[in-house]
């Protein structure tokens, strides 16, 4: 039994990693992996405001407001 649903739970994610590598190849991904990407520049860029901010600089005079 124990063998069994390993044997399915592998299959499973062999399937899962099959289908998004698919995917990936025929350009389905490519949104998300840009959403991805813009989410990731975004939080990296309120990190910097709140950095700036910490150190006593002021948006518009010191760095540019970065808020979406």
């Amino acid at each position: 039994m124990e063998t069994q649903s390993f044997l399915i739970s592998l299959l499973v994610v062999l399937s899962i990693i099959g289908g998004a590598y698919w995917a990936y190849q025929q350009g389905y991904a490519d949104p998300l992996i840009e959403q991805i990407g813009v989410y990731l520049f975004k939080a990296k860029a309120m990190a910097e405001k709140k950095r700036l901010q910490a150190q006593g600089m002021k948006a518009g005079e010191d760095f540019v407001d970065c808020t979406y």
